[in-house]
């Protein structure tokens, strides 16, 4: 399928940072003049660039790492997570997937009530580490380097666990899709938290929903709550509180 096409043309572009379109031709196992027509699609979206016979990723498209990003609207992901706390309560099952601001949340748990966490993210996992009162199961797979994440074997060694709450990051947001990121690899792993949990909270700053991403993560209607910064769209906001989405918006300043 052609979004399934785009995304692995991402992702190659992201493993060796510029490609021909005979190179891409050959990893992909189709005619160059169907790549050369993908790579238009993707120059228009603003993902990638052409020049030279070569194609590139645009800056807004180039991988993340997860010590560049988590330092990245900092002060917004911090009021963010602090937001998130309202979810949380004494003997709660968590999962919190891979993402940055989803890590935050990890960063202000409390100690002082028993707690399970149920994590795709390593460094979550090392943060938790510390708070005896924590119980942390770390998702079976895959290290994905860039991002310090798990990539789950099957979404069916997580279905013998059940959790509250959700903590959801994503790539990009946009109404009516929901949550979307770069690449596969990290989808099935937050499709897989997803499905075990009661309410599902997506946790974004305003950057995200400015992005344009290819893989749909989390469709709309499986997220219960938004929460995100005073800075993103109000029309964004308005449309998705009358799709019924619980919204609350945080004010960085004031946090």
């Amino acid at each position: 399928m052609k979004k399934e096409r785009h995304a692995r043309i991402i992702e190659l572009l992201e493993n060796q940072m510029i490609c021909t379109p005979k190179e891409l031709s050959g990893e992909l196992k189709c005619s160059e003049m169907t790549i050369r027509r993908d790579l238009n699609e993707l120059e228009q979206m603003q993902l990638i660039r052409r020049k030279h016979g070569c194609a590139f990723l645009m800056k807004e498209a180039k991988p993340n790492y997860f010590h560049e990003q988590i330092d990245e609207h900092q002060y917004e992901k911090e009021a963010i997570a602090k937001a998130a706390l309202k979810f949380v309560h004494p003997y709660s099952v968590i999962c919190i997937d891979s993402g940055t601001t989803a890590h935050t949340v990890s960063r202000f748990l409390p100690d002082n009530i028993p707690l399970s966490v149920i994590t795709s993210n390593l460094m979550t996992a090392v943060e938790l580490s510390n708070k005896e009162n924590i119980q942390t199961y770390l998702t079976g797979g895959m290290l994905y380097h860039r991002t310090k994440s798990i990539m789950t074997d099957s979404r069916e060694t997580l279905t013998q666990h059940h959790a509250d709450v959700a903590f959801i990051s994503a790539r990009a947001f946009r109404i009516p899709g929901g949550a979307f990121e770069h690449t596969y690899p990290l989808v099935e792993t937050k499709r897989a938290l997803v499905s075990i949990a009661k309410k599902v909270v997506l946790l974004i700053d305003h950057t995200k929903c400015e992005h344009v991403s290819l893989c749909n993560s989390i469709p709309l209607n499986l997220i219960d709550v938004i929460i995100t910064d005073n800075k993103t769209s109000p029309e964004i906001l308005t449309k998705a509180a009358a799709l019924k989405k619980e919204v609350i918006v945080v004010d960085p300043e004031g946090r």
